[in-house]
């Protein structure tokens, strides 16, 4: 079975892309640290291995990182930093700045005095009221991993996702504070909205980034351009939005659009201003601030493993004793220490413990054990085909990755069959007793049920998640609600136990079968247990920007309450016209077709919306 390692993950797809080792590594690290990481003689640490990936137009959130303990402090620290700044708190940013001096330094060095020059220039603007200083700090901030960038020289870069998003910050400060010329300003952040298109293929994370570059633009530059000119870059932002359920700046991007729109298209501009007014509600109900923030730069979203904690219930669940799985390998007081995150094993001893489990080591992929770039090409497209129910495409698009792919890896044995599982059960090949049937024996290659009961914890991949997920389905349409819900909290419980907090890992797979939980509570009469999910899973949803989720938890929390009598009718009918708006955005017709048929039937029949 082919072994993922970071370094064959970054040598095969940057060859794949023609990108250089000095173009790929400028600013990171030297392009001979580089090749050991691709030769394997050298493992990147998490902070350059996303950053990395990120110049390549890999999103991180397609692969697994393990992290110790002390690289997961500095994560979460730097997260709960954003958090500070996406609640304008600048006196917590100004004291979280402090506590970095206690964290781990040993990982991404340029990186980490990158993000605390960055921090910096916002302390001194919000509270020394600095703001020259403040913009030159910004520069510094680029020139620590691209050093002539912030000058407008790109060509020697491959920019990551942060390094694009504090590129514009630093423009569009410039031009708020008269240090560089307008049509400067203009032509860079441009050329920038150009660069990110082209560079970050991946929708997800281009949403993140050219939305907020849009509002930078037209804030600083909009009257030197034609209404049609800003509308087309305001329609991009839109569409980005829309097609990724994203809400990055997603209120400041409309009120710029229907401000555009008045003049040009009534009607467009009498649907948008609708649903300008409902995210903003929706988002000051959530006790965040609708203004535009541009100081707020989104990282990647990453999966993570905390490595004691993996190797531990691994071991537990492979039947092997501490002292067993250490033998000839590190004394077994070593490994002991390993296990309580107390030290992390070297290389070769951490290559040898992972083949002794038969389990990956190094970074893993999120959906498929691979180093072949153009697969995740073709899942791109089978999902979209999926998505618009064209089975035969899609089912030729999984025919391609399984010619392809390695199917000795148990992982990717299990997301084939997965989904051509999917794809017969929607053609109605097989039923939904066959479904379950073949989708529990898969999950049965890699969950030993006798030896999960022995241990608390349990590091569930991307795939057995989407697989207790479509079983807990099934016994939904089969009328076995009952048991879907022990089988989603049996899960869900194993997961709680980890040491992380949960709401930064795994959102993208654990919000499904959260959500799944709570509608099949509701379905079963207790709307209470469903609604203390949906409140938690909305706070979730906002937090992490996710609008197509936060309308699926708004609506549900309505229904919720509706049955309970918590709330008297118009506060029902208030979450209920927020939800309207929300699906009507990210067109999400078959929910907002039952959202609407439910309205008008229990509030007001014949209600005009827009």
């Amino acid at each position: 079975m082919q072994k993922i390692e970071a370094g064959v993950m970054l040598c095969q797809i940057r060859e794949q892309k023609k990108v250089s080792q000095k173009k790929l590594s400028n600013g990171i690290c030297s392009t001979r640290a580089l090749s050991r990481y691709e030769s394997g003689e050298r493992m990147p640490d998490g902070l350059s291995f996303h950053c990395l990936m990120q110049r390549i137009g890999m999103n991180p959130r397609d692969f697994t990182v393990m992290l110790s303990l002390k690289e997961y402090e500095y994560y979460m620290w730097k997260e709960s930093v954003l958090d500070a700044i996406l609640k304008k708190d600048w006196d917590m940013v100004k004291q979280q700045m402090k506590n970095e001096k206690d964290l781990s330094k040993g990982c991404g060095g340029r990186i980490q005095r990158q993000f605390r020059l960055y921090l910096q220039s916002i302390v001194e603007e919000k509270l020394g009221k600095d703001g020259e200083k403040a913009w030159r700090l910004l520069g510094e901030a680029i020139g620590e991993t691209a050093s002539d960038c912030f000058r407008g020289e790109l060509e020697g870069y491959w920019l990551s996702t942060f390094e694009i998003g504090l590129l514009a910050l630093y423009y569009y400060k410039g031009g708020e504070q008269n240090f560089m010329h307008p049509k400067e300003v203009c032509s860079r952040l441009k050329f920038l909205i150009a660069y990110t298109e082209e560079i970050i293929t991946d929708k997800q994370e281009c949403a993140k980034l050219v939305p907020g570059m849009v509002c930078a633009l037209l804030r600083i530059c909009g009257d030197q351009m034609g209404i049609m000119e800003r509308l087309s870059y305001e329609e991009k932002a839109v569409l980005l939005l829309k097609e990724s359920g994203g809400l990055y700046h997603l209120a400041e991007v409309l009120r710029l659009y229907t401000a555009d729109l008045a003049g040009t298209d009534g009607e467009k501009e009498r649907v948008y201003s609708r649903q300008y007014a409902a995210f903003k509600e929706v988002l000051g109900d959530a006790g965040y601030d609708t203004d535009f923030q541009p100081e707020l730069l989104f990282d990647s979203s990453r999966q993570f493993f905390l490595l004691n904690e993996y190797l531990r219930s691994h071991r537990i669940m492979s039947g092997m004793t501490q002292l067993q799985l250490s033998e000839g390998i590190c004394a077994a007081e070593t490994y002991s220490r390993v296990e309580t995150g107390k030290m992390v094993p070297r290389p070769k001893e951490r290559k040898a413990i992972f083949e002794r489990l038969n389990i990956g080591y190094g970074y893993f992929s999120g959906e498929l054990e691979t180093t072949d770039y153009e697969l995740f090409r073709y899942l791109a497209l089978f999902k979209e085909e999926a998505r618009k129910g064209r089975w035969v495409k899609a089912a030729g698009m999984m025919e391609r990755i399984r010619d392809r792919l390695d199917t000795e890896s148990v992982n990717n044995r299990q997301y084939i069959g997965m989904m051509e599982n999917w794809v017969a059960f929607s053609t109605k090949q097989i039923d939904a007793e066959e479904f379950y049937r073949r989708d529990e024996e898969l999950l049965r290659l890699s969950v030993k049920e006798e030896m999960l009961e022995k241990t608390e914890l349990y590091y569930f991949t991307y795939i057995e998640i989407v697989l207790y997920t479509h079983l807990a389905n099934i016994l939904k349409i089969q009328g076995r609600q009952r048991e879907g819900i022990e089988l989603l909290k049996k899960m869900l419980g194993k997961v709680e136990k980890s040491s992380m907090d949960f709401e930064y890992w795994w959102w993208d797979s654990m919000k499904v079968p959260i959500f799944n939980l709570a509608n099949m509570l509701s379905d079963q009469g207790d709307y209470e247990a469903s609604l203390q999910y949906m409140v938690d899973f909305t706070k979730k949803c906002f937090r992490l920007f996710d609008g197509k989720f936060a309308g699926y938890g708004i609506g549900e929390q309505a229904l919720d309450m509706e049955q309970l009598h918590t709330a008297d009718k118009a506060a029902c009918n208030r979450l209920l016209v927020q939800v309207f708006y929300m699906t009507d955005f990210y067109n999400m017709t078959g929910d907002h077709n039952k959202l609407t048929e439910h309205y008008e039937k229990n509030y007001e029949a014949g209600k005009e919306w827009y």
